[in-house]
C-alpha cells in the first residue's frame, strides 16, 4: 500500500475554496448543535434503536456530546469511543480551515491515490465503524 504524496498549492483564480465552503458549514453546524445542546433542548431519538432495539453505528453520540460539554470525558467514551476521535479530526480541519482562509495560505492537497490505498482506507473505515457498532450492540446488551 503506497502512502499518499500531500503538497501545498495556492488557489487558482476562479477556484471553488472547499476549506472556505466546508469550514463555514461546520463552524455554523457546530454552533448550532452545541447551542441546541447546552440550552437543555430536547433531542430526536434514534429510529433504529427505537424500532428494533438495536443500536445504530452512531448511537451514543449526542448524549456523549452533552457528557463533553459537563466535562464529563469518561462518560461520552461510554456512549460512543468514535465520538472523540471525530472531533479531534473536526476541530483539527476546522483550525486549519480557518487559518488558510484567513491568512490566504496555499492549500494542502494530496495526489489521486492508488487503487489499492484508496480500497485500503475504505475498508479501514469500514472496520472502525463496524468495531464501534459491535462495541455499542455489547454495551447495550451488558446494560439491559
Amino acid at each position: 500500500m503506497l502512502v499518499p504524496r500531500f503538497y501545498w498549492r495556492p488557489l487558482i483564480p476562479g477556484e471553488h475554496d472547499p476549506e472556505l465552503t466546508w469550514g463555514l458549514v461546520l463552524a455554523c453546524g457546530s454552533a448550532l448543535g452545541i447551542g441546541w445542546l447546552a440550552l437543555g433542548l430536547p433531542t430526536p431519538l434514534c429510529p433504529l434503536h427505537a424500532l428494533t432495539g438495536v443500536p445504530c453505528p452512531t448511537c451514543g453520540m449526542t448524549r456523549g456530546l452533552r457528557c463533553l460539554l459537563h466535562g464529563n470525558v469518561e462518560a461520552a467514551l461510554f456512549f460512543n469511543p468514535l465520538l472523540i476521535l471525530i472531533l479531534v479530526g473536526l476541530i483539527i480541519y476546522l483550525v486549519y480551515c480557518m487559518v488558510v482562509v484567513a491568512a490566504r495560505l496555499p492549500r494542502l492537497r494530496w495526489e489521486k491515490l492508488p487503487q489499492t490505498t484508496a480500497l485500503g482506507v475504505r475498508i479501514g473505515g469500514v472496520m472502525l465503524l463496524v468495531a464501534n457498532w459491535i462495541y455499542l450492540i455489547v454495551r447495550e446488551r451488558a446494560l439491559f
